[in-house]
């Protein structure tokens, strides 16, 4: 019980984590106009809410440490640099609620698109990983690869389940804390039960199971993961997931556009070559020979000990051991 709360926590942690640093993102934005008009003028409505002047003047930029203008220079008057007048706590009051209102007015018009996916899958991949890596060594005392793909530090199962809790929570993200969290734990509980399920029946596989455990439901769910899936769908509806939208948005211009392309192909094709290097596998272990030159390059390159290195958690054509 110890261990799930503290699992628990670190997510949470990661979680809000994120989500101050998107806010960081996001202020930083608001500050500049250039880039205002690329994300589109409609999440700037509420700019007219704050009048450039009643902030007592612009801002002061940093000057340089080292070439500081003593006051009593003649030139001082004149510089780009001098402090501006102080800016009341009712009118950064003002700037924040009107930056909120504008926040509001986008989020309650957006639409979610193939950037903000994308974005979602990496993200939630890699942090993924990243939690189950710490919860190997915090509960075992040891580091296991526990990738999920044969490039790359990601791990499919938590970007496909980023994505399911995209989909699904994006319409419940002002519901009650209640119905997010059945919403959540139900969905937590589809995605790693159909995942398992689908390892198995496609590739004989297996990375985890709950076997052993006295809460286990089914081999891959147990009422600990269903409750922190609960938990996370909670933090990331209320937190995260606006906060990826808001700063995100979508392409603008044709650069982002390509990004989003490339990540699009690369992902496919790391997925694919996944898929296609545990084919060869099952078919190495029935004593088929390559077919052709892809099957050679991979027997070559991605033989069963490149797999059992990346690996380290799955076994195929056999079953985990239960736990305890």
């Amino acid at each position: 019980m110890i261990n799930t709360l503290l699992v628990i926590l670190l997510v949470i942690f990661v979680c809000m984590l994120a989500a101050w640093c998107s806010r960081s993102v996001m202020d930083a934005q608001l500050r500049s106009r250039g880039r205002a008009r690329s994300l589109g003028e409609e999440r700037f409505e509420a700019d007219s809410a704050v009048d450039a002047g009643t902030l007592g003047g612009r801002r002061r930029p940093p000057r340089p440490l080292w070439r500081r203008t003593p006051p009593a220079d003649p030139a001082y008057g004149s510089m780009a640099t001098r402090p501006a007048p102080a800016v009341s706590s009712e009118q950064r009051r003002a700037v924040r609620r009107a930056e909120r209102l504008a926040r509001d007015q986008y989020l309650d018009r957006a639409t979610l698109g193939i950037t903000v996916y994308i974005v979602v899958f990496v993200v939630a991949s890699m942090l993924g990983l990243f939690a189950e890596e710490v919860w190997m060594w915090h509960s075992q005392g040891r580091m296991e690869n526990r990738a999920g793909v044969v490039w790359g530090p990601f791990s499919p199962l938590y970007g496909f389940g980023g994505l399911v809790f995209t989909i699904v929570l994006w319409n419940f993200r002002k519901a009650s804390l209640a119905e997010v969290f059945l919403v959540s734990m139900g969905a937590g509980a589809a995605i790693e039960q159909s995942t398992g399920m689908a390892m198995e029946y496609f590739w004989h596989a297996q990375s985890w199971t709950y076997l052993g455990l006295p809460d286990a439901i089914t081999q891959w769910i147990c009422w600990s993961s269903i409750l922190v899936w609960g938990v996370l769908g909670v933090v990331y509806a209320r937190l995260v997931l606006p906060e990826i939208v808001w700063v995100v948005g979508e392409p603008s211009h044709r650069l982002q556009g390509v990004v989003v392309a490339v990540l699009v192909v690369a992902i496919s094709v790391d997925l694919l070559a996944t898929a296609y290097c545990f084919y060869r596998m099952g078919q190495r272990s029935l004593g088929i020979p390559p077919q052709n030159a892809v099957d050679v390059y991979v027997d070559g390159h991605f033989n069963d000990e490149f797999i059992e290195g990346r690996f380290q958690n799955l076994v195929v054509g056999k079953q985990l051991a239960p736990n305890g």
